[in-house]
């Protein structure tokens, strides 16, 4: 059986490897995608792929992300400016996150997914700026990863053991 794979499509969103497993931050211009993605770079020691536009692509059901030709290696640190910074060219996505108001994150996450072509991966709607945010984005990475993988990732009951 040959390979599918989709068109490439540019999204407005920032992308971070965590351990190897991409992360896809999505949201409204100054939701805080730059400033949550400099916080994982350095909180969770991940690693850049890109910040404000992304190719995405699906193939054989696994969404990937790369930067956009015109922002390869840039960071956007409001107040600052941009700082270049090392990147890598392409990682799989495991976890889209859809940054929202503090108000509008629920307690628990509720079985939910990003979709692209035939690829789905869980998505979680967090509030940027909450100090806790990278925390919970790293340990809802290791609840992907682990055994507790019935509601897309995400335990009905809101424990998990990792």
């Amino acid at each position: 059986m040959g390979a599918s794979a989709s068109p490439r499509e540019i999204f407005h969103a920032s992308a971070v490897a965590i351990d190897g497993r991409g992360v896809v931050l999505l949201g409204a211009s100054g939701s805080g995608k730059s400033s949550l993605t400099a916080r994982l770079l350095q909180i969770c020691e991940g690693e850049f792929i890109g910040d404000d536009r992304l190719v995405l692509h699906e193939q054989d059901g696994q969404i990937f992300a790369s930067p956009h030709d015109t922002l390869r290696g840039l960071l956007e640190l409001r107040g600052l400016g941009v700082v270049r910074r090392a990147y890598i060219s392409r990682a799989p996505i495991h976890l889209a996150v859809e940054l929202c108001a503090r108000d509008d994150v629920a307690r628990m996450a509720p079985a939910d997914w990003f979709n692209y072509g035939e690829g789905r991966v869980a998505r979680l709607r967090l509030h940027a700026h909450d100090s806790a945010t990278p925390m919970i984005i790293q340990t809802a990475l290791q609840a992907l990863g682990g055994a507790a993988a019935k509601n897309n990732a995400f335990s009905d009951d809101g424990i998990y053991e990792i």
